[in-house]
């Protein structure tokens, strides 16, 4: 491999292994692509539930939770020499580094690694899900000498970021709200739940005398739904 092809090969599609889903530290040897994908395929979906009142005619749709990314790409492995200026890396190794880099599992941590995928400004905190080797040329050994690799992962959102993101639109979870001049306890429940039904449960929740005049500085709790908390 000459100079020119070395300075290239940090800005190719690379896979870095680290130890956990907080660390950006690499664990091991990354994986850099011989050749960079021509495509990377990312999904990303939300989950809603489907709601009406009896004897309605339509439907409303509630929102349960947003799935984390999941993106797939298709890797060339090239053991002929054709990139590397007649330098023959066996598919075989360049396969075991692959797999080395993303499913072995770890002996410490007993399991396989938490991975960055980095191509361009494509950056990914992810975990690989799984992947499919096809060999598509063969020498006059029968010995692999190109392959692809068709590799799919999913994000990794690390728990002190995913709890944060949670906190700020869940209605599981406790929500607490200073009365400004003007607010009225029906809007301001439908705001956390996206349902004013609750309004007259979060009144008894924070034994409210006259829910209908809502004192300007005070403090509302809105529980998580369906709490079976009793009120004294």
């Amino acid at each position: 491999m000459d100079l020119q092809s070395a300075a290239k090969l940090p800005f190719n599609f690379k896979i870095i292994p680290v130890r956990s889903s907080s660390s950006n530290i690499p664990s091991d040897i990354p994986f850099l692509a011989m050749f960079n994908p021509e495509n990377i395929a990312i999904t990303e979906g939300v989950e809603w539930s489907e709601s009406a009142s009896w004897g309605s005619d339509g439907t409303d749709m509630q929102y349960k939770v947003t799935s984390p990314r999941t993106f797939s790409v298709t890797l060339t492995i090239d053991g002929t020499g054709v990139n590397t200026n007649g330098v023959k890396i066996p598919v075989v190794a360049q396969v075991a580094m692959f797999r080395a880099a993303t499913t072995t599992i770890d002996g410490t941590t007993h399991h396989p690694a938490y991975l960055i995928v980095q191509y361009g400004v494509f950056i990914c905190k992810c975990v690989l899900t799984s992947s499919t080797i096809t060999y598509t040329m063969f020498d006059f050994t029968g010995l692999a000498i190109r392959a692809t690799i068709n590799a799919s992962f999913t994000e990794v959102t690390p728990n002190a970021l995913g709890n944060l993101l949670s906190m700020l639109s869940s209605p599981d979870l406790t929500h607490t709200q200073t009365v400004k001049d003007g607010d009225l306890l029906p809007l301001m429940t439908y705001n956390i739940y996206k349902k004013q039904d609750y309004y007259l449960q979060v009144a008894k929740f924070n034994k409210l005398k006259n829910f209908r005049r809502l004192k300007q500085g005070t403090v509302i709790k809105f529980p998580p739904i369906g709490t079976n908390k009793k009120t004294e």
